[in-house]
């Protein structure tokens, strides 16, 4: 009879029972507050992880735009420095810029090609090859010199090309700080410094360690209101009729026919249904004729009150 619903708990004192469900009643409240307050937790997380990710992509945004301007910039930056090395040797060779090495040379090329009507002005053979000689030098710098004016031009406009590219770096690097800023004003207790991949991972098994809390404590909750709902309807019907009484006095009542209210006729039904009380009325018969029996052979075996038995003789002679 006590593989029922409630068969651990018809031994038990009934104050016993009462005490057994405070505790799990307390305890349950406890497990509600931690259930709550990781609920909340997860779900903090889980907006941080979201600002995170958007941060993070944004920032990547940038940075993959600033890796780019500034592979660009060194590349135009080598360009640049190799135009302003051809320039600068040229320029420590020729210092006179270009228009006034046209000037002398024009000044030499009308010395050679201009006779003097005065013979004695007329310069000597030497003196005459030195001024060929400087023609001939001054017309190899200057195209030298327009060499180096061409690379010069050419710096410039490359200088020009890398202070755009800093420019939008500049602009790259504001939107990164802005990106920051913004998700700290957000996220007060997120660490600036933290917008990496990385920390979005270990905030990710952080949700991931919740969940498993959270599922742990679902599930003993789960067993615990089970448990809480089966003292009180123990409780309920072992007090439905205004005093304690034992499962087993219903279950008694039941086996010899009295009444029962609702609450008692679902507690021999969660106890194992009428068919164990008509086992238990045909074991209770069966130990009542074993009384019985015993009782008439008891009577057959006992010691008469007339003393020893007599034989048929002796009964004659008396």
């Amino acid at each position: 009879m006590n593989d029922g619903l409630f068969s651990d708990l018809e031994e038990i004192p009934h104050e016993e029972v009462l005490e057994r469900l405070k505790t799990l009643e307390e305890h349950l409240r406890s497990l509600d507050l931690e259930f709550n307050d990781l609920r909340n937790e997860r779900r903090s997380q889980i907006d941080l992880v979201k600002s995170l990710r958007e941060a993070v992509s944004d920032i990547e945004d940038v940075n993959s735009e600033r890796r780019g301007l500034l592979k660009k910039f060194h590349e135009i930056k080598k360009v640049a420095d190799k135009e302003r090395g051809v320039r600068d040797k040229v320029n420590i060779a020729i210092p006179p810029p270009t228009s006034v090495l046209e000037e002398w040379m024009a000044e030499t090329h009308t010395k050679l090609t201009t006779i003097d009507n005065d013979l004695t002005a007329v310069p000597t053979l030497n003196r005459e090859l030195d001024t060929f000689q400087r023609f001939f030098e001054l017309q190899a710098a200057v195209v030298l010199k327009r060499t180096a004016e061409e690379a010069h031009g050419r710096y410039i406009k490359l200088v020009e090309e890398m202070r755009y590219i800093t420019t939008q770096l500049d602009s790259a690097r504001k939107i990164k700080d802005e990106t920051t800023e913004k998700t700290k004003e957000e996220n007060s207790e997120l660490d600036t410094d933290k917008l990496t991949r990385k920390e979005i991972r270990k905030m990710s098994r952080r949700i991931t360690g919740i969940d498993k809390k959270l599922d742990a404590i679902s599930s003993e909750r789960k067993d615990e209101r089970k448990e809480i709902n089966k003292l009180r309807s123990y409780l309920r019907i072992t007090s439905s009729r205004g005093k304690p009484i034992k499962l087993s006095d219903v279950k008694q009542r039941a086996s010899e026919g009295g009444s029962l209210n609702t609450h008692e006729l679902g507690a021999i039904l969660d106890s194992g249904g009428l068919s164990n009380i008509d086992g238990q009325r045909n074991e209770d018969s069966e130990r009542s004729s074993k009384r019985m029996r015993g009782k008439k052979k008891s009577r057959r075996l006992g010691v008469t009150r007339g003393g020893p038995r007599k034989g048929n003789s002796a009964t004659r002679r008396e």
